[in-house]
């Protein structure tokens, strides 16, 4: 199963829902994408929803994942990414944040909010 992605470009933010099954074969063309979109519409700023995404990935998985969005993301200022109080780690977050990237996952969406228009 492939993953969906549903774009929506905001006034101060944009945000990504991603539905998908965890797999870490579906995470580069996600992140290709959302590199696409967000650099067409000039975002500076994204929300990135991930509680609709089914399982969990390991740490190492996590790990690459941060690094990916690193890879394709760093040309925004703030990437907030929401996920499930059950699946927060903070390994994608360290891993970007490694790299330079303004990366920061949330587990309630008025935090995530709330940070991204500080």
């Amino acid at each position: 199963m492939t993953a969906t992605l549903h774009y929506t470009l905001g006034p101060k933010f944009s945000v990504v829902e991603i539905t998908s099954l965890a797999f870490l074969e579906n995470a580069e063309p996600v992140l290709r994408d959302i590199a696409e979109r967000t650099r067409l519409h000039q975002d500076r700023r994204l929300l990135v929803n991930l509680v609709d995404v089914v399982g969990t990935f390991g740490p190492e998985q996590q790990r690459e994942i941060g690094l990916l969005a690193y890879h394709y993301l760093a040309h925004l200022e703030k990437v907030a990414s929401l996920v499930a109080p059950d699946k927060i780690t903070r390994v994608s977050e360290a891993a970007a944040r490694s790299q330079g990237m303004e990366l920061r996952v949330f587990t309630e969406l008025g935090d995530a909010v709330e940070w991204l228009v500080a």
